[in-house]
């Protein structure tokens, strides 16, 4: 369970410990290049490498700074730790402290600025691709930033297969598609004119309707097959409260679900006593 985040800090980020990842080489001194990018009336320094850091801050809003070392900087601390100072000294990066547990270790997570998530606006590398900015709800910001090394694991399945990723979205967005018509007809029809409604809305997104309520994945990742198909898949993150009965809902409405290894394996074992089928992979 969380505790608090601490105020903004102001020091530079700390350099995560993680020599066992490789250091990155595909990238060439010419990312690390900082040019001139105007928004507004103002002019930011920014290179390709922090460019395309401040992108995946945006799509996936909150980040821890472990797994962005892992995963965006494959282990290279010193450029992430050089990146992250240069962001937040132009004011388009927020770094906060959670503690996990009470007495627990404490952990960073990143974020854009409302001037970030500005800057990215229009700069999505994808079509409609949505930019986040900001913390919202400090008891969900270790589950919200679980859904970056999901991605990370469920894009390389992908891309192994021949894969090419689209964009993805939040459950921010998608709730935004099912609530806002329903909730405009909901008052002026019937019980079963709403349930029929609810079940062509959720269609029409891909979606299902089960135990009454259209249930929305915390990630879904739009991709083109290698054969030229245009699909998505739908992630759950489940937390160490989730029950055997949470899984299977979600299990229900198609998910694949990710969990720590503890939570993946207990909810592997209460599907099983169910005879329910369900993909639940750990991170």
């Amino acid at each position: 369970m969380t505790r608090d985040i601490d105020r903004d800090d102001e020091r530079q980020p700390e350099k995560e410990q993680t020599p066992e990842h490789p250091v990155r080489e595909a990238h060439t001194k010419e990312d690390r290049i900082r040019t001139p990018v105007q928004e507004r009336d103002r002019t930011f320094q920014i290179s390709r490498d922090e460019r395309e850091t401040m992108r995946d801050l945006g799509r996936f809003r909150i980040v821890a700074l472990k797994d962005l070392a892992a995963h965006r900087y494959q282990g290279n601390t010193q450029w992430m730790t050089e990146d992250l100072k240069n962001l937040r000294q132009q004011g388009l990066i927020r770094c906060r402290t959670l503690w996990l547990a009470r007495g627990g270790e404490k952990e960073k997570f990143v974020t854009l600025t409302k001037q970030g998530e500005r800057l990215m606006k229009g700069d999505a590398g994808a079509p409609r691709q949505e930019i986040f900015s900001g913390f919202v709800k400090r008891a969900e910001v270790a589950h919200d930033a679980a859904i970056y090394p999901a991605y990370q694991a469920e894009a390389a399945r992908i891309e192994k297969e021949g894969g090419r990723i689209g964009r993805v979205v939040l459950d921010y967005e998608l709730k935004r598609l099912i609530y806002k018509p329903l909730a405009k007809i909901q008052p002026q029809v019937s019980k079963d004119e709403y349930r029929k409604r609810q079940a062509e809305v959720a269609a029409a997104n891909g979606l299902k309707v089960v135990g009454g309520r259209v249930r929305l994945p915390d990630l879904r990742i739009e991709y083109e097959t290698r054969d030229g198909e245009r699909t998505s898949i739908d992630l759950e993150i489940a937390t160490a409260s989730y029950h055997g009965s949470h899984a299977a809902i979600k299990a229900a409405a198609g998910f694949r679900i990710y969990g720590s290894q503890e939570t993946a394996s207990r909810l592997s074992r209460s599907l099983e006593e169910r005879d329910i089928v369900a993909d639940i992979l750990s991170l």
